[in-house]
């Protein structure tokens, strides 16, 4: 009796072993499994990256060419006939005397013509300067300048500075509205209205190019007072730290 039992135990340890191994043959067939499709995924998303990196590449390819072919434009359109601005100046109307000391300040920076001036086109050229519309004209070499800066903040503080001059904006505000961190702050003249309205369209026509989502645009577009008013302060600020240093200065 004993002997059978002896026997039996090996023939009970080989079938123990077997199921063991059969179902470690399960195991190495469904990790396989796995790792072929863990592969094939791989070489999916590989295949994605790289049609993303070349959709990059076009992206910035076809804006490079777009940047270009305004470049060609404006050049086109800049040689046609030549805008007698003598006469759009004659034909515009005197300003308001109140106004006039606000139009005098700002004649040395950008060329502005009070309306009603003749309708002309947006972005055309003119013995080196380019029309924004409405009868702003900038320097031509400037305005090409800022088609390559990133960013709408640094886009709208140098167009600001390019339209109205440092000396303007620093004794300016956005609105006219006196600050709240000082009690006792003076309100200082408010920035031409007709000329904030040419910086948001030239931003606007900026990001047209970017995206088509009208929620983005407005909400670019709604930081333009903000960057205007940094800019003002970092003016300010700027003046201030040269006061300073000319007071030392005078003291050594």
């Amino acid at each position: 009796m004993d002997s059978l039992e002896d026997a039996g135990v090996p023939r009970a340890l080989y079938e123990e072993l077997l199921r063991n191994y059969q179902q470690q043959q399960d195991e190495m067939r469904h990790l396989q499994q796995e790792l072929e499709r863990t592969r094939r995924q791989l070489v999916q998303q590989a295949k994605k990256l790289k049609e993303y990196g070349a959709l990059v590449s076009e992206m910035k390819e076809l804006r490079d060419l777009n940047r270009r072919l305004q470049d060609v434009l404006l050049l086109r359109l800049g040689s046609g006939p030549a805008i007698d601005l003598e006469k759009v100046k004659s034909e515009c109307l005197e300003p308001e005397p109140e106004l006039r000391s606000t139009f005098s300040e700002e004649a040395n920076t950008s060329s502005y013509y009070p309306a009603p001036a003749p309708v002309m086109d947006k972005y055309i050229l003119d013995n080196g300067k380019v029309h924004l519309g409405s009868g702003i004209w900038v320097d031509e070499e400037k305005w090409h300048q800022l088609q390559v800066t990133q960013g709408d903040s640094k886009y709208t503080k140098n167009l600001a500075v390019m339209i109205w001059g440092t000396d303007v904006l620093k004794n300016r505000s956005v609105t006219g509205v006196a600050t709240k961190k000082k009690k006792d702050a003076v309100p200082k003249p408010p920035l031409s209205p007709h000329k904030l309205s040419i910086v948001r369209e030239c931003l606007y026509d900026r990001i047209a190019q970017e995206t088509v989502d009208e929620t983005e645009i407005a909400q670019r577009l709604s930081k333009v007072n903000k960057y205007i008013c940094e800019k003002i302060m970092d003016i300010n600020k700027s003046c201030k730290n040269e006061e300073r240093r000319e007071a030392k200065y005078n003291l050594q």
